[in-house]
């Protein structure tokens, strides 16, 4: 199935019920998106596209609802959007909103929807295998992979969210990269229901959640951070919030229980890749009590924990984690992946435990860990640590090496005020003995990627600029 013909059936069945609420507030009804979907791939295919190629599409921008336009136009006609991080080479060119035309690149606007001479209904290209998106991978272990998705999964990977967290029809927010998996997922997930999108931002959000009467909210846990900070500390819980889903990176404690209290009870931690889509998904509520605990593996993902030679560990033991199932892409686009994709497994870099009721917690990245003189440290542990100060609204720990090459637990804070050093020293050896960072940066914000993830591999270049010995004038 083409990822667009629920569209167009939504557009005969309800043609009147509400697609997409753009960020200024105007309406699209499904008729209407349609509509501009089809005017928009007749644009497209006048400028010599065709179906096979492969073209660059950011589609979060100041107008979100024109990159989506493009993304289901380009969609219709089996041509691939891509990440633009993906190599020039193997794009025919690349689509900015609002940009002047120059080599490689093809400015798209708004008059792109105007109607033209004839307009028609555009056939809807039919290949279930034909590429729908090369996604950018989240970077975390430094340079992004991409790996190409197709018609056919990602419709495997909506209906497996459909299954996990739908509940019917929902009016969603999607505060993640709509270009990303993740989002491009939630997006049609709610579009396909006959649901309504509503574009907006978490500074935004609860705007627009009272507004349009939003029942749904998914965010990653910096961007629900923001959401709360930008409501009034007198503001009573949004009465149509039904349900806040999380994903990007684990959601810590503290933010947990604050966005419980002012934002919505019902709060389900959802854990995907790239890769693999969904791999588990839970109430907080259920996974608060464990450690690490991101979600219950989800039906046909099968997640085991592996030792060092390879072997799967008993239920209940910490391992390195692998991941097997329908959702999965079977590797890399031009780009090595021999690491990551064995025997028919994806390795995602996690280190982690499958409890015997299926529920996955994680403990850090195989990369991530601190290994302090042969003595191995979770950054999580010290990230829980930090985030349970008052004054603390996100950290980061990381590996930095010393003058003799060994590598010291740092720790990166963003505070609302700044922290004396000393304080901070002193409750790191109470709370943290034995595994106290040796330095604490107090910094404006953490640098992340657009999936929210820690970009740790900056820190650690930020970090041994800053402690590198600084050689006297003259």
């Amino acid at each position: 199935m083409n990822i667009t013909e629920p569209l167009r059936r939504a557009a005969i069945v309800a043609p009147d019920a509400v697609a997409i609420i753009r960020a200024d507030g105007t309406p699209l009804t499904y008729a209407a998106l349609e509509r501009l979907i089809d005017r928009m791939a007749q644009r497209v295919a006048g400028l010599g596209l065709r179906p096979g190629d492969v073209v660059g599409l950011a589609i979060t921008g100041p107008d979100e609802s024109l990159g989506l336009i493009l993304a289901f136009a380009l969609a219709r006609l089996g041509i691939a959007s891509a990440d633009p991080s993906l190599p020039a080479a193997r794009m025919r060119w690349c689509f900015k909103l609002g940009a002047a035309a120059a080599p490689g690149i093809v400015g798209f606007d708004a008059s792109w929807l105007a109607a033209p001479a004839a307009a028609q209904a555009v056939a809807i290209h039919p290949d279930p295998a034909a590429t729908l998106r090369i996604f950018a991978s989240s970077g975390t272990t430094g340079v992004p992979k991409h790996a190409a998705v197709s018609h056919e999964l990602m419709t495997r990977r909506v209906l497996s969210g459909l299954l996990a967290l739908e509940g019917g029809p929902a009016t969603r927010i999607v505060a993640v990269n709509l270009g990303i998996t993740l989002g491009l997922s939630a997006v049609l997930r709610t579009l396909w229901l006959g649901g309504t999108l509503v574009l907006s931002n978490p500074a935004e959000a609860l705007a627009a959640i009272e507004a349009h009467g939003v029942t749904s909210l998914l965010v990653s846990p910096v961007a629900l951070r923001a959401v709360l900070q930008a409501m009034s500390p007198l503001a009573p819980p949004p009465p149509t919030l039904r349900t806040v889903e999380v994903s990007g990176s684990k959601l810590p404690a503290p933010l947990y229980q604050q966005a419980a209290a002012r934002l919505c009870r019902n709060i389900l931690s959802w854990l995907g890749a790239t890769e693999t889509s969904g791999i588990a998904a839970g109430p907080m509520a259920a996974l608060a009590a464990r450690p690490g605990a991101v979600g219950y593996v989800l039906a046909g993902v099968e997640v085991q924990a592996v030792d060092a030679a390879n072997a799967p560990l008993p239920a209940g033991q910490e391992g390195v984690l692998r991941v097997r199932g329908a959702n999965n892409v079977v590797g890399y686009v031009g780009e090595a992946g021999a690491e990551s994709f064995r025997d028919g497994w994806f390795y995602p870099g996690d280190i982690g435990t499958v409890w015997p009721d299926g529920m996955l917690s994680l403990a850090g990245r195989t990369h991530e860990v601190i290994n302090s003189g042969g003595v191995k440290l979770s950054p999580h542990v010290i990230e829980e640590a930090l985030l349970t100060l008052p004054l603390v609204t996100d950290a980061a720990a990381f590996g930095v090496p010393d003058a003799a090459g060994i590598e010291q637990p740092w720790a990166a804070i963003v505070a609302a005020a700044p922290i004396d050093n000393a304080v901070l020293t002193a409750f790191c050896q109470k709370v943290l003995p034995g595994r106290a960072p040796k330095v604490i940066l107090q910094m404006q914000a953490l640098p992340r990627n657009a999936s929210g993830k820690v970009q740790r591999d900056l820190l650690v270049a930020y970090a041994v600029q800053v402690s590198r010995p600084r050689t006297p004038p003259g």
